[in-house]
C-alpha cells in the first residue's frame, strides 16, 4: 500500500474541462462540480488494482473469463469488493480519497498531466497486469488510475458540497465508480470518461466487465 499524506487537494472539475455534451442532465458531468479544495486525513491505498489471484483467495468459487491471476479482477459487485477489503482488514476508498490519490496536489486532470494522451494508459480491448503502463502513475505512486478497469468506491452517488445540481439518481441507489477503463464501444472513445475528476455510478449489485477495485486503510 502507498501512504497518501494528509492535506488539501482539488476536488471536482471546471466547466471548461468537459465538453458541453457531458454537461447535460443525462450525464454525470454536472455532478463533478463545483470544483473546490478539501482537506483529508492521511490514508493508505493499494498501489495496484486487486487481481484475480488476490480475489480467488477470498472467493475460490469465483468464475472469470480468462482466469489470469495477475490481471485485475472485474465483473465483481460492490458488495463483493467491499467484503473482500473488509476480509483483509481494509475498506474500499471513499471517492474523495480515490481522487486525491489520483490527482495529487496540483489538481491534474490525468495521472500524467492536463493533456490527454490515449497511449499513456490502457484504454484498449483487454486488461493488462498492474503497472504495465508506466505513465499511468499518479504523483503519489499509485498505478492504473486512468485506465485498465474502473473502480468501485465506498460512496453513494450524492451531490458535492455546495452543488446546486439535482438528479433523480442521487440517493442510496447507486455507488460511485471512478477512473477510466478498457473500452470496447464501436462508436469510439471520449477522454471525458477518463478524467480523474469524472464521476461514474452504478447499482451496487452490478457486475461490469470493465469495473474492479482496490482497497484503502485509514492511518492509525
Amino acid at each position: 500500500m502507498v501512504l497518501i499524506p494528509e492535506g488539501k487537494y482539488t476536488l471536482g472539475l471546471q466547466p471548461a474541462d468537459i465538453l458541453p455534451q457531458f454537461l447535460s442532465d443525462r450525464t454525470s458531468g454536472k455532478s463533478s462540480r463545483p470544483q473546490q479544495n478539501i482537506s483529508l486525513p492521511g490514508f493508505y491505498l493499494d498501489q495496484y488494482e486487486t487481481t484475480y489471484g488476490d480475489f480467488l483467495m477470498f472467493k475460490p468459487s469465483a468464475k472469470y473469463e480468462n482466469g489470469i491471476a495477475t490481471e485485475p479482477v472485474r465483473g465483481v459487485s460492490w458488495y463483493e469488493a467491499d467484503a473482500y477489503c473488509l476480509w483483509l482488514g481494509k475498506r474500499l476508498p471513499t471517492e474523495f480519497e480515490w481522487e486525491k490519490a489520483a490527482r495529487g496536489t496540483d489538481g491534474r486532470l490525468f495521472a500524467w498531466g492536463d493533456e490527454f494522451h490515449r497511449e499513456n494508459a490502457n484504454f484498449g480491448k483487454a486488461v493488462s497486469p498492474g503497472g504495465r503502463f508506466k505513465k499511468d502513475r499518479s504523483l503519489l505512486n499509485v498505478y492504473d488510475l486512468n485506465g485498465n478497469v474502473s473502480e468501485w468506491t465506498s460512496n453513494w452517488y450524492l451531490p458535492y458540497p455546495g452543488s446546486t445540481f439535482k438528479s433523480e439518481s442521487f440517493g442510496k441507489n447507486f455507488k460511485v465508480i471512478r477512473g477510466g477503463a478498457i473500452n470496447r464501444r464501436e462508436h469510439g472513445f471520449s477522454k471525458e470518461f477518463a478524467l480523474l475528476g469524472y464521476r461514474h455510478y452504478a447499482p451496487p449489485a452490478l457486475r461490469a466487465w470493465d469495473t474492479g477495485f482496490r482497497c484503502a486503510r485509514s492511518v492509525g
